[in-house]
């Protein structure tokens, strides 16, 4: 059985204190390498009852340091419930028709803060994702964690471009849908190039013997109304 060897960076006390300290819960791992080959196993494995270590280890071939943030960054991005058990988005991330859009979703579950600063977050590129980053967390542009979150992050981006490019086609449809729709002709009289209009007018007659004030008032409608 194939078993994942790469090994996570030397984590620093310091370090330790930020993963747990750094605002905005942003899940990272300082192996998206592994993360990476994780996911691509996901649609061509079976879907475990629980999503645990062992599963990782031996279905999945990853373990030491380098898998312990796998199942915490499947949990925050909804592939997996808080137990451990594989959600619907999991199920969906398994079909090659469903993945893109799962992926979508995994990211707006696991970045949230970042998509309330930037809903197109998905489709930025790495200068304004790292500012983005930087903002949140408050750390130096060049701190580790920075990078560690990005390439996180950038995992599941990867997988959840045809999304985007999914999107976009729908938006194009859709536009040349209302494009179509206000070229054509109105319904009722077609081509007639003249606005019709109806109208019904109540006259309140006045209370008279006098013949000569209903003609005057008929009179009156007949020209400036009725012509």
């Amino acid at each position: 059985m194939e078993t994942d060897q790469e090994s996570a960076p030397e984590v620093t006390s310091a370090e330790r204190a930020a993963r747990r300290k750094i605002p905005g819960n942003l899940p990272y791992t300082s192996s998206p390498g592994v993360l990476r080959r994780v996911l691509e196993k996901i649609p061509t494995s079976e879907k475990p009852g629980v999503f645990n270590s062992d599963f990782l280890s031996t279905v999945m071939g990853a373990s030491g340091g380098a898998a312990r943030p796998i199942i915490p960054i499947l949990k925050a991005t909804g592939l997996l419930n808080q137990s451990g058990t594989p959600t619907e988005l999991y199920s969906q991330f398994q079909t090659d028709a469903g993945r893109p859009g799962a992926a979508l979703q995994a990211l707006r579950n696991g970045f949230g803060e970042i998509f309330r600063r930037n809903q197109y977050a998905h489709r930025a590129e790495e200068p304004a994702l790292i500012d983005v980053i930087v903002a949140i967390t408050g750390l130096p542009k060049k701190e580790n964690i920075v990078r560690y979150i990005l390439n996180t992050f950038q995992v599941f981006q990867d997988t959840a471009k045809l999304a985007r490019e999914e999107t976009t086609n729908d938006e194009k449809r859709d536009t040349e849908q209302q494009s179509d729709t206000s070229q054509s002709p109105p319904s009722g009289r077609l081509g007639t190039g003249r606005l019709q209009l109806a109208y019904n007018i109540n006259v309140v007659l006045p209370e008279t013997t006098n013949v000569e004030v209903y003609n005057a008032i008929f009179r009156s409608l007949k020209a400036n109304l009725l012509t």
